[in-house]
C-alpha cells in the first residue's frame, strides 16, 4: 500500500469519524438544573417528636454446630441506640408532606411552629433538563423539563401573633 494512499484513507476516516460524533454529542445535552427558592403557603398539621433510645441487653445465642458435638451457647450484647427525631407535617395545595430529622435545623422548626399556624414555605426544586438545537438556528432549546425532586428550605410563621416569644 502507497503511503500517501494510506494517509488519504485516515484523513477520511478521521474527518467522518469527527463529523459523526459531533453530530452526536451536539444534538442532545442533559442538564441537572436548580430553580431559584419558591415560595408558598402551608398549614402546619402536627408537631411530631420520636425520643431518643437507648438500651443494651445481654442475651444468649446458639452459634454453629460442629460435627462432633452439639450448639455452643453463648452470649452476645445487644444495643439499640437511636437519636430524637423532630418533625412537622404541613398541608399546601400539592398535598401532604413532613420535613423530619435529627439535627439543629429540625428542632429549631419543631420549637417554632404550632399545629394550625400559617406558613411560608420556602423550598427549591430539581430537575432534568434536555436541550437540543431543534430548529437548525445553532442554539439548543428546552426540549423536556422533568421535575424529580425538591429540597425543603424553611418555614416561617405567617402571622406575627402565632410566633412564640424568645426569652430574654
Amino acid at each position: 500500500m502507497n503511503i500517501n494512499n494510506y494517509f488519504q484513507k485516515s484523513r477520511s476516516y478521521a474527518l467522518t469519524s469527527t463529523l459523526g460524533l459531533s453530530l452526536l454529542v451536539g444534538c442532545t445535552d442533559i442538564r441537572d438544573e436548580v430553580s431559584p427558592i419558591l415560595h408558598e403557603d402551608a398549614v402546619v398539621v402536627d408537631t411530631v417528636y420520636t425520643p431518643s433510645i437507648h438500651d443494651s441487653n445481654l442475651a444468649p445465642t446458639i452459634t454453629g454446630f460442629t460435627s462432633n458435638d452439639g450448639p455452643h451457647l453463648g452470649f452476645a450484647i445487644t444495643s439499640v441506640d437511636v437519636p430524637e427525631k423532630y418533625g412537622v407535617v404541613f398541608k399546601c395545595q400539592h398535598g401532604k408532606f413532613i420535613s423530619q430529622g435529627a439535627d439543629k435545623r429540625h428542632k429549631d422548626l419543631w420549637n417554632r411552629l404550632n399545629e394550625g399556624d400559617a406558613v411560608d414555605i420556602t423550598y427549591k426544586e430539581f430537575y432534568k433538563t434536555t436541550y437540543e438545537d431543534s430548529d437548525g438556528n445553532g442554539e439548543k432549546e428546552v426540549i423536556e423539563r422533568r421535575l424529580i425532586g425538591y429540597d425543603f428550605l424553611d418555614a416561617q410563621p405567617k402571622d406575627v401573633k402565632n410566633m412564640k416569644a424568645e426569652p430574654n
